[in-house]
């Protein structure tokens, strides 16, 4: 398995044949030890595959849909044991009808395998009211790039939009990551 130092990904939302030609027991790079994705849902399929493309010091953002932070069962696993891990180091929620084919609200679930084990909490950005309506889609001006962006790298303490959140909290709250 190729392994990179950053990776930005938008995979398919809930992709529901993620599995087809997949056999995850005999999966040989061992991208599921942290759990095996629903068979009809995909998401954490394609997370689990950049993380394990990940080299040891490797960065990633992915674009999910906003359910992946909240929804139980073997999602609700895997999550736990990415944070435990460390893995997640930031969360930004996104406004609804940002993409094309879908009015669901989405994240960037930011992935850091760099000190990981030292992590103490996940930096989350709810950003989801920074938005200007164009036409039938929501579009982020440049004011509320910019603000992301400073906010989430200078990990800005911000009323209602941005603050660290421990793992205790998170743990407090069973792993559900919903902003």
């Amino acid at each position: 398995l190729e392994t990179f130092d950053f990776v930005v990904a938008n995979p398919p939302f809930s992709h529901k044949i993620w599995t087809n030609g997949l056999n995850v027991e005999e999966d040989r790079f061992a991208r599921f030890e942290y759990g095996v994705p629903p068979s009809k849902n995909g998401d954490y399929a394609f997370l689990l595959h950049i993380l394990k493309s990940m080299k040891s010091t490797g960065k990633a953002a992915v674009i999910l849909p906003h359910g992946v932070l909240f929804r139980g069962n073997a999602e609700a696993d895997i999550r736990q044991n990415l944070v435990k891990q460390g893995y997640i180091k930031g969360i930004i929620g996104l406004p609804t009808i940002l993409f094309y084919g879908t009015g669901i609200p989405a994240c960037i679930i930011v992935l850091d395998k760099e000190d990981a084990h030292a992590r103490k909490g996940i930096f989350m950005v709810d950003a989801s009211k920074g938005f200007i309506k164009d036409g039938n889609k929501n579009r982020l001006r440049s004011p509320d790039i910019h603000q992301i962006v400073d906010v989430f790298t200078k990990q800005l303490a911000l009323a209602r939009y941005g603050r660290m959140v421990t793992l205790a909290e998170i743990a407090e709250n069973g792993y559900n990551l919903n902003i």
